[in-house]
């Protein structure tokens, strides 16, 4: 049972994950691959769906890996000063406190220096570092350009294939290698097939059920005791626990000396997937994509001007705490609301079964748990050419798959053949 004191002891505890019996990465958890409808199911006010989350469209995405916190002030100014002392981003201090690249001048976050009411990383004496009490927060004032940085470095730091293998060009290419076993920032049909937890009949507009109030999320005005603080009120990442919190071990602004909070995860574990920050993702936004999105695995428009964003913020009304909810920015702008999370590809490939049909979107340890005969990561079975699926909901989607396999993949009754 978890301590309901300091979230420090949360996120330390979350180091070590897995499901069925496999090794997630640190700080991760497995979001099995599935089917759901992706879009708006619960529209903010009576018939009234915002357009960029229409239409209802039927999306298969495969396993992947999920941070389960936002990644914090803490985690970052590690990467912050790993990079400094490599000597790949400037001194801030001649860039008015911002941080950028030292060789393209790509602007990765800002600090106290820059914008001192928004920012929670200091920069003093060659050192980054972060305003006390604030190390669990989530990072903000980041740019989805910073985020990117960051999921190369966590790669680099586990000796894996950087996702974005691009950025130390000059120009920069921002371009995201899918096929890397790195981290990346998560698609924006992989963060809400996640954000909803699983929950699919009925579909929700919360990460946890239809139900909303002040103890299991941050927004505006939901009265968390971090509503005093000076223009930016993240609260720390997972604080909504459902535990009893004590001013003593928070120290926060606001004159309560406890507050109670509500189980805010979703049945993945997942904390703040609404509220406390918006979180970047690695699609370009277009508010019309959803009418075009393909079936498998959408990774959004091929170009674009702003990255979208997912998750609202603490100054976000609840009509913007939705599963469904979209939105955007520029790359290159930090905003004090603004955070992320990382996502893993999870290597599977195609499995022949001892019934001579064919599994996808397995592991290669789970093809062995069923006795299949692995074809190699990175193939696919030859299944059918894809459905043509109406805009339904619940149970009628389970039409589409002859199975879910029991290990979290899926299988298709098809010719054993694997293909690249």
């Amino acid at each position: 049972m978890l301590r309901c004191g300091s979230v420090a002891a949360v996120v330390v505890l979350s180091m070590v994950s897995g499901s069925a019996g496999l090794a997630a990465p640190p700080g991760m958890v497995l979001i099995p691959s599935g089917v759901f409808e992706m879009g708006c199911h619960n529209p903010p006010s009576p018939d009234d769906c915002p357009p960029d989350e229409l239409p209802l469209h039927a999306v298969l995405v495969d396993a992947f890996y999920i941070d389960v916190y936002e990644v914090t002030n803490e985690q970052y100014t590690v990467a912050l000063n790993w990079w400094y002392g490599e000597g790949s981003i400037d001194d801030p201090s001649g860039h008015d406190g911002m941080v950028l690249d030292s060789v393209t001048g790509t602007v990765y976050c800002g600090t106290t220096e820059s914008v001192p009411s928004y920012n929670r990383i200091t920069w003093a004496a060659g050192t980054f570092g972060v305003t006390p009490g604030n190390e669990d927060h989530p990072v903000v004032v980041v740019t989805w350009h910073g985020a990117a940085a960051y999921a190369n470095w966590r790669s680099d730091q586990e000796q894996k294939e950087r996702c974005y293998p691009g950025i130390d060009q000059d120009p920069p290419v921002w371009d995201c290698d899918f096929a890397a076993n790195g981290y990346r920032l998560p698609t924006e049909a992989e963060w809400e097939y996640a954000a909803r937890g699983g929950k699919h009949d009925p579909y929700y507009m919360y990460p946890w059920g239809d139900g909303i109030d002040g103890t299991i999320a941050n927004y505006q005005t939901s009265g968390d005791p971090y509503e005093d603080a000076v223009e930016i009120e993240t609260t720390p990442v997972g604080f909504y626990n459902g535990c009893l919190h004590q001013k003593a071990d928070f120290n926060w602004p606001g004159s309560a000396a406890t507050f109670q909070t509500s189980d805010g995860a979703n049945d993945y574990g997942l904390h703040d997937m609404i509220g406390n920050v918006w979180e970047w993702c690695n699609d370009w936004h277009d508010s019309t994509y959803y009418a075009i999105s393909p079936w498998d695995n959408p990774r959004g428009p091929g170009s674009g001007t702003h990255h979208a964003r997912r998750g609202s913020t603490f100054h976000g009304g609840v009509p913007s705490q939705r599963n469904a909810r979209r939105w955007r920015g520029p790359d290159d702008t930090p905003y004090n609301s603004v955070g992320f999370r990382l996502v893993s590809t999870r290597s599977r490939g195609a499995c022949c079964l001892p019934d001579d049909t064919c599994g996808a979107h397995l592991t290669e340890a789970e093809c062995n748990t069923v006795s299949g005969i692995y074809e190699g990561d990175g193939t696919r079975c030859e299944c059918a050419p894809e459905p043509s699926v109406p805009a339904i909901s619940g149970v009628g989607l389970g039409i589409m798959l002859v199975g879910l396999a029991a290990v979290g993949g899926v299988v298709f009754g098809r010719s054993k053949r694997a293909v690249a």
